[in-house]
Formats: structure tokens, C-alpha cells, sequence
């Protein structure tokens, strides 16, 4: 947790927890050579008591000749404003609060064993992943809590034999908030059953991190795997025991919208990934899969059309390569396979002006090969297309109708045979 010449920001509440910390990390200050200063955040919530808190750590931080940080929010408005919890809001504001004070700082919070009790029970309420049951972890980030594996009962114990004072925060007596309420009623019941259930607890705990960082070794690797230039690959996903799956899926799904997925939401993936198809995994964001790759949704391209040009044409959401051939730089169209048929054009069957564009409504194409029109529309439905992307895919377009699409290929009506003396050569480059 700490190096030498480390820069540490305590977050001092004036609780006992807090109080020893401040007085551990002060104590090993000179041992480590660390630059070391506190923080002290008013949530606005307790009033008189709150301003008190203030006013002790103040005269403590003044008495140890450490700097001290305050700040006051009147939280409870200000998460009224957001619709979200107190509790939330309180914490994001805090973290908020030490790294706008202490920036390149490591900030050291007083977690105790007895607030990962805490975070175990309540994640597990809630129905969370093995990650949510390893609790609160000793360290994240610039983040450090050098009492994590210590009870509250240690705590007070060594506050009283090292006389550190501290203040004691009224709403901790009160369940009325969720923890309080597991702290109060839910684990005496659990250390009535199990005396011993703190050390019991960490053994727990200390057990499922070390699973959580195997599997979180071997998800990084299948996500290694399975990336490509253009998404994830499903054959990879779908090659892997179904646990790992859904963390990687997890881990793309928070890369792609930037938010912690919801398992209804890593379910949803994991589905398409196997079948196809689309699903949202977030507000504007949804997940495809395309020739068997895991994308992310680009945003719907409105109609378009630009002028066609020999050499590569930069459309909208594709490159495509254009060849012009003729007696100068004959080409021996004998010698083309049908696939490579599927991309030229006879010149001299062209009606009028090329032009690029989205697809329109009522076009249509008889494939190069294939002996049957289709509407664009169904081709797109048939290569499972989804329809925000479809007016990205390049048509290709002359007076008479459509002469060229990417991805499915030419017309029948402007294809090369035996007679072209006059072509174009057209590709879709990657």
C-alpha cells in the first residue's frame, strides 16, 4: 500500500476508525517517508453534531501538525436533484472531494473487516456476482485501506489503549439506513450462531478474492482472444465455459457504454452472441453481432448519395475501391472466377451517370450468378443487417437502377461476359 516518498490524503471523519488511522499512518510517517494530510467532508445532513465532527478534527489536525481539507454539500438536496440514494450521492462526492484536494495523492480510507461484513451482506442481498462478494477491496486504484482486516472491536480497543479520542456519529445508532441496519441486527445474529465469525468471515473472503483473481486472469485472456479489429469474436466467446463467457461479455459491454452491465443485460448479450441479432445495453448504446462478430451499434446513418469516381471513394461508412479497364489495360475476363465476376462491371451497358448512395425504398438487385431480383430489403434481412445500419451499406446506382451493392455484389444487367471489352473492376476495401 505504501512506498517511499508516497503523498497520503487520510479520510478523517473524527470517528474511531478514521482516528486511528490517522494515527497508524502518522506513526509511520518517518519509516516510510510519507507526505501526509487529511480531508474531512460535512455531508450537511447532521447539523450542529456534523459542524462538531468539523471542529474536532480541526483542533486534532492543528494539535499533529498535519493539513487538513473540509468541505461542506448538503447532500440530501443535492441527491434529491440527481434522484439518486444519499448514501450514493455521499459517495461519489467524498471521492469526488479527495481527488479534486489531493489529486496525485494516495487517499487512505478507514474500511474496516467489519464494513466488508457490511458490503458482503448487502451485495448479497441483492443477488450480486462472486466480485460483489469479495466485498471491498484493500486497495483500488490510488485508493488504500490499511484496516481492512481489522474488526470495529479492534479498533476501539486500540484507540482506548493508545488514548485517541474520537467523536461518535449519532445516525450510527439509528438501521434507519441499510447498513446501520445490517451492522445493528443482521450480523450479531450471524456472530450468536458463530462466535468467531469475523475471522470465520475473512478466511471467506479472503478465499473467493483469490478465485475472483483467477477468473478475472482467465477472462482477460479469453477477451485477448476473441478481439478483433472490428469487435469480439463469437466463436472464441461461445468456445469457452459459459462463467467466463458472461465476464468477458461483463467486461465488453462496460468497455462499449462505459457503465457496470446488469446481469439482465449480460444475459441479453450472451444470447446474441450464440443467435444473432441486437440488444441494448444501454441508454443509446445497443451491442450486434455481424458475421460473427460482437459490435457496437454505430449511430443511424440518414440517406446520402456522392458522385462515384474511379480510384477509392470515402462513403460514409465504407471504403470502396474502383478499377477502370479497357484495350489499354485489357484484362482477360476469361480468366476470373465466379466470385471475382461478382465485382466487374461492363461499362458499356451502363445507363447514364454512376452514383453512390444509401438504399432507397423499392430497390432491387438480380445478384451476378443467382437467377433471381430481390428486393435490397430482404437481402438485408436474409444477411441479418440490422436496419440502423443498412442505409451504411454502399449502392452503387446508374439512371436505369441499381447496378452494384456492397457486400452482395453486380447486377445481372451491367455483369461482364464474353463481349466486355470495357469494365469496371469495383471492391469494398476493409
Amino acid at each position: 500500500m505504501l512506498r517511499t516518498g508516497d503523498t497520503v490524503l487520510v479520510a478523517l471523519s473524527g470517528g474511531a476508525d478514521s482516528m486511528a488511522l490517522l494515527h497508524v499512518l502518522h506513526s509511520l510517517k518517518d519509516q516510510y517517508s510519507i507526505t501526509l494530510s487529511a480531508a474531512h467532508f460535512n455531508h450537511g445532513i447532521r447539523g450542529e453534531e456534523a459542524m462538531r465532527d468539523e471542529n474536532f478534527c480541526k483542533a486534532v489536525c492543528e494539535k499533529m501538525q498535519i493539513e487538513l481539507f473540509c468541505e461542506y454539500m448538503d447532500i440530501p438536496k443535492l441527491a434529491a436533484e440527481k434522484g439518486i440514494g444519499v448514501e450514493e450521492c455521499g459517495r461519489n462526492e467524498r471521492y469526488a472531494f479527495f481527488e479534486r484536494v489531493a489529486p496525485n495523492a494516495k487517499i487512505a480510507t478507514a474500511h474496516t473487516l467489519s464494513d466488508c461484513e457490511e458490503t458482503f451482506l448487502f451485495n448479497l442481498a441483492r443477488g450480486t456476482s462472486l466480485k460483489g462478494l469479495t466485498s471491498i477491496p484493500a486497495v483500488r486504484g490510488n485508493i488504500i485501506r490499511p484496516l481492512i482486516d481489522c474488526s470495529r472491536a479492534e479498533i476501539e480497543s486500540y484507540c482506548n489503549e493508545n488514548n485517541i479520542k474520537y467523536v461518535t456519529d449519532s445516525t450510527n445508532l439509528s438501521d434507519e439506513y441499510t447498513r446501520n441496519h445490517l451492522r445493528l441486527n443482521i450480523i450479531p445474529q450471524l456472530k450468536k450462531i458463530n462466535p468467531a465469525f469475523d475471522a470465520s468471515f475473512l478466511r471467506c473472503v479472503q478465499s473467493l478474492r483469490e478465485d475472483e483473481e483467477l477468473l478475472d486472469a482467465l477472462t482477460l485472456s479469453v477477451i485477448e482472444r476473441a478481439k478483433n479489429a472490428d469487435g469480439y469474436r463469437c466463436d472464441v466467446l461461445n468456445g469457452v465455459h459459459v462463467s467466463l463467457r458472461k465476464r468477458a461479455v461483463a467486461k465488453i459491454i462496460e468497455e462499449f457504454s462505459g457503465e457496470k452491465p446488469q446481469a439482465v443485460h449480460i444475459d441479453a448479450v450472451c444470447d446474441i452472441v450464440s443467435a444473432g441479432g441486437s440488444t441494448q445495453v444501454a441508454t443509446g448504446i445497443s451491442l450486434y453481432v455481424h458475421a460473427g462478430i460482437l459490435k457496437k451499434m454505430p449511430e443511424a446513418v440518414g440517406e446520402w448519395k456522392q458522385k462515384m469516381q474511379p480510384g477509392i471513394n470515402i462513403l460514409p461508412c465504407e471504403k470502396v475501391n474502383i478499377e477502370f479497364f479497357d484495350e489499354k489495360n485489357k484484362i482477360n475476363i476469361q480468366k476470373f472466377n465466379k466470385h471475382l465476376l461478382a465485382k466487374v462491371i461492363d461499362y458499356d451497358k451502363i445507363k447514364g451517370a454512376l452514383l453512390f448512395s444509401s438504399m432507397r425504398e423499392g430497390d432491387k438487385i438480380k445478384p451476378y450468378g443467382r437467377g433471381v431480383t430481390k428486393a435490397l430489403r430482404r437481402i438485408f434481412n436474409e444477411m441479418r443487417i440490422e436496419p440502423a445500419l443498412r442505409r451504411g451499406v454502399s449502392v452503387l446506382r446508374d439512371d436505369a437502377g441499381v447496378v452494384w451493392v456492397s457486400g452482395v455484389g453486380v447486377d445481372e444487367r451491367v455483369c461482364a461476359d464474353e463481349t466486355t471489352k470495357r469494365l469496371y473492376f469495383i471492391e469494398t476495401l476493409d
